[in-house]
């Protein structure tokens, strides 16, 4: 794996484990307005890494990426 290519799987493995964490926070806190913002934004992260338009797809595909 070229340099480039480490890079781009050490953000997606980041922004994956970002998400997770703002999922557990925002579960803890739903009506914290911060918290949501956090994970709305840890998710269209994921959505703009993995190139899918759609939340669903685009954790389905990190999640596989990261277990590769």
């Amino acid at each position: 794996m070229g340099p480039v290519s480490a890079a781009a799987a050490g953000g997606r493995r980041e922004a994956l484990g970002r998400f997770f964490e703002t999922r557990l926070r925002l579960t803890a806190a739903p009506a914290d307005p911060e918290t949501r913002r956090a994970f709305e934004d840890s998710l269209f992260t994921l959505c703009i890494l993995m190139g899918q338009p759609c939340a669903p797809e685009a954790l389905h595909e990190a999640v596989q990426y990261s277990e590769s």
